[in-house]
């Protein structure tokens, strides 16, 4: 997403519900023209994904501008390398009413009526290309479907093939069989009732 601060064009701004507080790293208050002096006193700990904590250097409470929404928020400053210029969390979703749509990459809001806030399709320049989170973002690219042949099952009967692998094992063996032209079509439905019947008596443990 795109936002402004001090009249300052601000890209790269995260929107992360799982996250418990607003984030702003020091290089972004940097940019912003604000000092160290600036910001009150945080003993704020913030852990991250590998648990390891990270002490916030400080506060500050900015205004924000996303789309035509005018919002406001207190960040907590951490000096460290980020992908991101800001981090959007709960505090700011929650008081504004606001919900986010991964998939589509946007942002709605219920003021009088819906609003869209729409976010940026290559936030990353080339020469921010280095970071791990623009390659989701480069032309062409789409997240490979990865599902593992079997799943692991507490249940009775032990592991379970995962549907989409006996599904490609269902195809596979159509093409192998050399038969006629209808023979095809209902040897796979036949399988296909069998793989159904299958799933459902997992489904009963």
């Amino acid at each position: 997403m795109t936002g402004y601060i001090k009249e300052k064009k601000v890209r790269r701004t995260l929107v992360d519900g799982g996250s418990a507080i607003n984030i702003m790293p020091k290089s972004t208050i940097n940019d912003l023209g604000i000092t160290v002096e600036e910001l009150s006193k945080s003993r704020m700990m913030i852990q991250g994904i590998n648990l390891e904590g990270q002490r916030a250097i400080g506060m500050i409470h900015i205004e924000l501008i996303m789309g035509d929404l005018l919002t406001s928020a207190i960040f907590h400053v951490i000096d460290a390398k980020t992908s991101y210029r800001l981090l959007l969390g709960r505090p700011w979703l929650h008081e504004y009413g606001i919900v986010a749509f991964t998939l589509h990459h946007c942002l709605k809001y219920y003021p009088d009526g819906e609003k869209k806030i729409n976010g940026d399709i290559k936030p990353f320049t080339k020469a921010e290309s280095h970071f791990t989170d623009a390659r989701f973002f480069e032309e062409g690219t789409a997240p490979k479907k990865t599902m593992p042949s079997t799943i692991s099952f507490t249940g009775k009967g032990g592991a379970k093939k995962a549907p989409q692998a006996k599904m490609m094992l269902l195809s596979n063996n159509l093409r192998k069989k050399q038969v006629s032209n209808t023979a095809p079509l209902l040897l796979f439905n036949k399988l296909l009732n069998e793989l159904l019947l299958q799933q459902d008596q997992c489904h009963q443990f």
